[in-house]
């Protein structure tokens, strides 16, 4: 019996549109996530008292 673990053995090749898309989402969730880093570090220097 087959269990669920099994590694599949057959993968889809991405196509170059698709390695594209990828590359432009990883870029932005890079983008959005410094942002955010860079929002929460400007949030904390404005809240410390000087």
């Amino acid at each position: 019996m087959r269990e669920y673990r099994d590694a599949p053995k057959l993968f889809a090749e991405p196509t170059p549109d698709e390695i594209r898309a990828r590359s432009r989402r990883n870029i932005a969730i890079a983008v959005g996530l410094l942002l955010f880093m860079g929002l929460v570090a400007a949030s904390i220097v404005m809240r410390s008292p000087v």
